[in-house]
């Protein structure tokens, strides 16, 4: 686990992050600082216990649209591409393969459970490419992703 994580500073300005609690911002906080380098975090004491909060602040994380929850112990920072810059050289993928699998890339950077959600690409394909950002790179999975209906295409090619 990395011991720096970045919050952005139009994410702390956003009326999605200033309508929340207290306890809720600070619980987003720390669910930064304890997630793996995919933005993948598994609900601990280490994190419940020192904030005292439960289940209703995961709860307004997720409707604020600030978590995913995947299941009960684990969730996902559906901005943690926009924030976090890995360098590739100190990138560890995620042992949440499970996880992983059901994530999908939006065209922002952003992740979605759903596939049809302004989605570019897979993050099992995006990982298996290096993570890129650059603008070209991106533009190639845009036009993969408009004939991913007549055939799938494999993005390991880009």
């Amino acid at each position: 686990m990395a011991e720096r994580r970045m919050i952005t500073k139009p994410l702390l300005m956003s009326n999605r992050y200033l309508k929340i609690s207290n306890d809720s911002k600070a619980l987003y906080q720390y669910l930064l600082v304890f997630a793996d380098d995919d933005g993948i975090v598994e609900r601990s004491m280490m994190i419940d216990a020192p904030l005292q909060v439960d289940d209703s602040n995961y709860k307004e994380l997720e409707q604020a649209n600030l978590i995913i929850n995947y299941n009960e112990q684990i969730k996902v920072i559906p901005d943690w591409n926009t924030m976090q810059t890995i360098r590739t050289d100190m990138y560890q993928t995620s042992k949440r393969n499970e996880v992983k699998h059901n994530l999908y890339l939006k065209t922002d950077f952003t992740y979605s459970t759903n596939e049809d959600d302004n989605v570019m690409i897979s993050l099992d394909d995006w990982i298996a490419s290096d993570r890129p950002k650059n603008q070209e790179t991106i533009k190639q999975f845009q036009r993969a992703l408009k004939n991913r209906n007549q055939e799938r295409p494999s993005y390991s090619d880009l």
